[in-house]
């Protein structure tokens, strides 16, 4: 399954290193780039079948920490 969640941030500079740190994370066709503006990122990977898939949680997790949240 295809997940794709956008963040949205305060400053492209809080963006930027969300997009950097994700780039590392280790999820099956894993694709990160701007969004819709330099304040926003785009994520794009496949959910992992038959195990537990911490992605969208850890991702959620990095987004706050840099004051980012999830675009609905």
């Amino acid at each position: 399954m295809n997940i794709q969640i956008e963040y949205q941030f305060e400053t492209e500079q809080k963006a930027y290193r969300f997009l950097n740190t994700a780039r590392h994370f280790d999820a099956q066709n894993l694709k990160v780039k701007f969004g819709r503006s330099d304040h926003h990122v785009q994520v794009a990977y496949e959910y992992a079948d038959h195990q537990f898939d911490t992605t969208a949680s850890d991702l959620d997790d990095l987004a706050r920490e840099l004051e980012g949240e999830e675009v609905k």
